[in-house]
């Protein structure tokens, strides 16, 4: 009966101690358990969710391929302990290339396309995205230099005006506009970090940092270009107005960096006199200075138009003068780009398209209003026409021929002050009248319906004891007759 006893009471104490060692011993087990499959799930690259109960370990999440899927599994099957390994692995979607783009506007916002290979990889861009980067895809697939370039293609898009940082299984290409040279140095200095021959550069500087060099191109046919490159701020309408010109047609490109200089050239204020006189004109302003081309029409004294110009400009303008010929057919017309008048061609002469009925009336009308308010200008004490005699004579020209043509005869009359010899100025008077009129006949008006005649200082229209009156009396009168 004692033995019996006995061993009933070494039964109930093992009894006794496995329940207290299974109460004590399995939380420390499945504390195992679940820290082994931690361990494993801290190692995806995905970041798998692992909960264990009792000695089972659930699982769920995404797999980065089948390879990485089949290591986890095998790896949670390892672990001491365990019982069974339930749930399932998502294997993420693979893509080829692995594609990622982050584009720049010109209002500087940012945009983003194509892949990111995790979440934590999205997180590092969302700063510098924003809500952008939710618009990337997650899947698998990525090469390691994936991020890294996508990460230098962002910083390199911020010194850009606009473009484009596109990453194709770990191969950069930025495209886009930059302000300068600056800006270009910037752009490479976000991509230096990245390996040789891991980045594709398109840029398009808007200011290639070289100095302002343009070319005004200017002809009384077709009017006036701008090309090449402006001064910072410089507007074209300014230059437009320095010349009295309506407008400009602009091809020329504007520096964008340095210091602006939006003042017009003072030579355009120069050239502005002369613009009714043009054919042609070319005006260059660069590094090496300005120089100015310049084509005048028929009859001009190149000698004199030179001598004038070159002392209003100054010795740091290169000067080249010509005389053109115009090669339209005789009456043909145009309307002159600079003063905005219609043309006719005669005898190789561009006059103005006088528009009147040609009675004797109208006619003295007209050629006194011709004379009124300037006049037949000379080198002083001579018969040699001025500089600037040209358009003068154009417009008389223009108002004589068709009197002329209707029969009307002029007398050209040349007056003078009264200062030297009376008998010289006449003299000089007569000469000069008959200098005008060869000028007219040259320009088609018949030799026989003029005549010249010198008055030298007899008929003043001012008193000679001043010098505006004198200047009054220098003058070219037409009287007409039947």
């Amino acid at each position: 009966m004692r033995k019996v006893l006995g061993i009933g009471v070494m039964l109930l104490g093992v009894a006794v101690l496995g329940l207290w060692a299974n109460s004590h011993e399995a939380p420390a087990l499945q504390s195992r358990i679940a820290a082994g499959a931690a361990q494993v799930a801290g190692g995806s690259v995905h970041g798998i969710s692992t909960m264990v109960s009792g000695r089972d370990i659930n699982i769920a999440g995404l797999a980065d391929s089948a390879a990485e899927r089949d290591v986890l599994m095998a790896a949670l099957n390892d672990v001491p302990g365990r019982r069974v390994v339930r749930g399932e692995l998502q294997l993420l979607p693979a893509v080829s290339p692995f594609e990622t783009a982050v584009f720049k506007s010109a209002e500087g916002g940012l945009s983003a396309s194509g892949h990111v290979p995790t979440e934590k990889a999205r997180a590092l861009l969302t700063p510098a995205l924003g809500e952008a980067a939710s618009a990337l895809v997650l899947a698998s697939g990525a090469p390691e230099g994936q991020m890294p370039a996508v990460i230098a293609g962002i910083a390199a898009l911020g010194p850009m005006i606009s473009g484009a940082a596109e990453v194709s299984d770990g191969k950069l290409h930025v495209s886009g506009d930059v302000l300068g040279p600056g800006e270009r140095g910037a752009v490479l200095l976000a991509l230096a970090g990245l390996p040789e021959g891991a980045v594709s550069l398109d840029l398009t500087l808007r200011d290639d940092g070289t100095p302002p060099d343009w070319t005004l191109d200017y002809s009384a046919m077709q009017g006036a270009v701008l090309t090449g490159k402006l001064p910072k701020g410089l507007e074209v309408a300014a230059v437009a107005g320095a010349l009295g010109l309506a407008r400009i047609d602009n091809e020329a490109k504007s520096a964008l960096i340095g210091e602006p200089t939006p003042e017009v050239p003072a030579i355009f204020g120069i050239l502005k006199g002369w613009m009714a006189d043009f054919e042609r004109l070319r005006v260059r302003i660069g590094p090496g200075g300005s120089r100015i081309e310049a084509g005048f029409g028929a009859g001009a004294d190149r000698e004199l138009i030179s001598g004038r110009l070159a002392e209003a400009l100054g010795p740091d303008v290169a000067l080249d003068i010509d005389v053109v010929e115009s090669e339209a057919p005789e009456g043909a017309e145009r309307m002159n780009a600079a003063t905005g008048q219609a043309e006719r061609l005669s005898a190789g002469y561009w006059l103005p398209v006088a528009s009147f009925a040609a009675d004797r009336a109208s006619c003295q009308a007209q050629a006194e209003n011709v004379l009124e308010g300037t006049t037949v200008n000379f080198v002083t004490g001579s018969d040699r026409l001025d500089a600037d005699a040209q358009r003068v004579l154009n417009r008389l020209a223009a108002v004589i021929a068709p009197c002329a043509a209707v029969g009307l005869k002029a007398e050209i009359g040349g007056h003078t002050d009264a200062s030297g010899d009376p008998l010289g100025n006449i003299a000089l008077s007569q000469r000069r009248a008959e200098a005008v009129r060869a000028a007219l006949v040259a320009r088609g008006v018949p030799a026989a319906m003029l005549r010249a005649w010198g008055y030298g200082a007899s008929r003043p229209v001012a008193d000679n004891a001043t010098d505006e009156g004198r200047a009054r009396n220098r003058r070219t009168t037409v009287l007409w007759s039947e």
